[in-house]
């Protein structure tokens, strides 16, 4: 069964494993809506310490993107 846009960044929201990222993206997104590449960015450039993080957003963003496929991250080493 293929994921929602909305389940997959969910993942990403997971990985983050913190209680107040999970309750901002909840509180912030509608469950099963479609969440825009915009407010995808918005949303995490709120929890980066440094822009060193920026990449990770941008790999987070294609791993939606490709339907939850992390492979293609691999094609660009």
């Amino acid at each position: 069964m293929e994921k929602g846009n909305y389940d997959l960044v969910l993942e990403v929201v997971e990985f983050y494993d913190d209680e107040e990222i999970m309750d901002d993206f909840k509180n912030e997104f509608k469950e099963g809506e479609n969440v825009s590449k915009k407010s995808f960015v918005e949303f995490f450039n709120r929890f980066i310490d440094d822009m060193s993080e920026v990449e990770f957003i941008k790999n987070n963003w294609k791993y939606v993107e490709s339907g939850g496929d992390w492979s293609i991250l691999e094609d660009e080493e």
